[in-house]
């Protein structure tokens, strides 16, 4: 957070993060938004030194957790965090269970009901600890699938958040914004400092779709750039199987005949350097087999 304050980032709310994606207005640069998932009680460390800052941030809570479990955030916790007038709350289901793979273990209408009540089983404890329905939904395990995503959506979410390890530009979709992981082996300095160099990549289209796959293997990967004339150099990502050059077929970038996907989950991207800066532009989404 100091990195952040000493090198005058912009550290924007998420309502102002959605804005800017309705709107179609471009981010000034070196724009920020921070997110927190769970609502361990360790998010109150994070809160002293997002305060000393005067940083917004948003929690997304695992509802069945919260005011409940002991290593999650207590009700009097909570009650602290809502005086801070730059925090928001966003739900993160009930259950917390993997929602986006389950769809293969039952059929489209008994899915359908499962994340309706549990979704509306999280809102119902939300409204009871927080007073008011959450808006904005972050995917358990960051997993999810096309119909989720529109169940969410006739549920009335503003905005559906991933954990896809790329950048976001103002024309990305509502419902499916990246987020960058800063945890873990992906918690150092350094590769914050990568993160926050590396720029939004704009995709008009990619095949397949997000979700489960059509068939495997499948016949090639295929992306379409907003602007491909400002990128080259571009690569094609499957996480069990690393990065690939892109062949270029008119307006696209191919992976022809791709080998088959051995592993039930695949993130797919593309990262491409821009011919004036030279930066790297990324844009990953998550697949199942």
């Amino acid at each position: 957070m100091r990195y952040l304050k000493e090198n005058n980032y912009n550290v924007i709310s998420l309502e102002k993060l959605v804005w800017h994606i309705n709107n179609r207005v471009p981010f000034p640069e070196k724009t920020v938004v921070i997110t927190i998932d769970d609502g361990y009680r360790s998010t109150m460390k994070a809160f002293d030194v997002l305060k000393k800052y005067n940083f917004p941030f948003t929690v997304f809570l695992y509802m069945e957790g919260v005011g409940r479990y002991p290593d999650f955030l207590t009700k009097q916790q909570l009650e602290e965090l809502k005086k801070y007038p730059k925090i928001t709350f966003g739900n993160h289901s009930y259950a917390h269970k993997r929602f986006g793979r389950l769809i293969k273990k039952m059929d489209r209408d008994k899915f359908r009901d499962l994340i309706i009540k549990d979704t509306k089983k999280a809102e119902k404890r939300f409204k009871e600890l927080l007073g008011y329905r959450p808006v904005y939904y972050a995917f358990p395990y960051g997993e999810y699938n096309r119909d989720y995503i529109e169940i969410l959506k006739s549920l009335g979410y503003k905005a559906l958040f991933t954990q896809d390890p790329a950048n976001v530009s103002h024309n990305i979709s509502p419902f499916l914004i990246h987020r960058q992981p800063i945890v873990g082996n992906w918690g150092s300095l350094d590769h914050f400092i990568k993160v926050l160099k590396t720029e939004a990549l704009d995709v008009e289209y990619h095949y397949p779709d997000v979700g489960f796959l059509p068939q495997n293997p499948l016949p090639y990967i295929k992306f379409k750039l907003k602007d491909p004339e400002k990128y080259h150099r571009c690569e094609i990502y499957v996480s069990e199987l690393g990065w690939k050059w892109a062949e270029r077929e008119g307006e696209y970038l191919v992976w022809k005949n791709p080998p088959e996907f051995k592993r039930d989950k695949n993130r797919i991207g593309i990262k491409c350097r821009d011919k004036k800066t030279g930066k790297v532009g990324t844009y990953f989404y998550l697949t199942f087999n």
